[in-house]
């Protein structure tokens, strides 16, 4: 097998485990979803800590959260990725899959809008032709709902501007997740406490199954996160924009024929216009690049919810590869 089959691999292993992950948070319909937010961070910690050791990264760790430039800029990614965890577990339990996998589909488009109003980049006309598609068919999908989407372009916002901080992010490979989930990890560890204190934690006072499920969501978490990074190591940025739709349209499909949630004419018609407007998004990138070198390992900078190359010229590009992490 060579390097662009393993990445491929994956890539893929990454894309699958986020796309059926609304599987994995529907058997814990019972559980409040605040509560499972805070599991998924306190178990998530340590196994990325165990594989950080095997790495051999722990003392860049160690160097990153004994620097206090380091807090100035995770803090606030941190902060980014938790509303993210909330939105994207709630969504799920609350029946909105289907949002949830629309404001994926977006993220890419709404990230290059940051780019241009924040960072003053410019867009090829075909670019602002798949943006003013990808609108017309927000609109739809608002028409078909009823309502406005607010939890796809909540999600979608979110990683938006989680990307644009990470722009700044001095850390590599998983180091940066670690500190992220370090900043989150002590006042979830806090709160459950708390509840356990209170006596209305669920973890432990459950059912067996119940139990294992939460601790499992630590891992859940965090291991298609490493399949990713891993990832990096072997294929470009550009196959990988490819291959970053796989997650949402899985979500897409999990919400549509395993919990039938409504996919009306009117939806489908924006889901469509969305697509449309992603497929002249991506093959426009690919036509107007030459092909990308493999992704350097030391150069390889993310975070439990975004990757970001560490080079300026990748990062501009690697905004629109959008995870399906949720």
């Amino acid at each position: 097998m060579n390097d662009v089959h393993l990445g491929v691999g994956f890539a893929l292993i990454a894309y699958l485990l986020w796309g059926f992950q609304p599987i994995y948070w529907k058997q814990l319909l019972d559980v409040n979803s605040y509560e499972l937010i805070l599991h998924r961070v306190v178990w998530s910690y340590p196994i990325l800590l165990v594989f950080l050791a095997l790495n051999g990264e722990l003392k860049t760790y160690w160097t990153a959260i004994t620097t206090w430039r380091t807090y100035k800029v995770y803090s606030v990614s941190a902060l980014l990725l938790g509303i993210n965890f909330f939105f994207s577990l709630w969504a799920v339990n609350a029946g909105h899959i289907l949002q949830m996998s629309l404001g994926y589909f977006v993220n890419p488009l709404f990230s290059v809008l940051l780019g241009v109003v924040f960072l003053k980049e410019r867009l090829p006309m075909l670019q602002w032709v798949a943006i003013g598609i990808a609108t017309v068919g927000v609109v739809i999908v608002t028409i078909g709902y009823g309502e406005f989407p607010w939890i796809a372009l909540t999600i979608a916002a979110v990683f938006g501007f989680y990307g644009l901080v990470q722009k700044k992010a001095p850390l590599s490979g998983l180091v940066g997740c670690s500190v992220e989930l370090l900043l989150l990890f002590v006042p979830c560890l806090i709160a459950l406490l708390v509840l356990e204190g209170r006596g209305t934690g669920v973890f432990g006072h459950s059912d067996a199954s119940t139990n294992w499920l939460i601790f499992g969501c630590g891992a859940a978490t965090i291991l298609p996160q490493i399949a990713f990074v891993s990832c990096l190591k072997y294929i470009t940025l550009s196959l990988l924009g490819i291959v970053q739709f796989v997650g949402p349209t899985i979500q897409t499909l999990v919400g549509v024929f395993m919990y039938d949630e409504d996919f009306g004419s009117m939806k489908l018609a924006g889901f469509i216009c969305v697509w449309i407007s992603l497929v002249i998004f991506t093959v426009d990138g690919l036509r107007a690049k030459a092909p990308e070198p493999i992704v350097d390992d030391a150069k390889v900078s993310d975070s439990c919810e975004d990757g970001t190359s560490s080079d300026n010229n990748s990062k501009a590009e690697y905004r629109g590869i959008v995870d399906a992490r949720v």
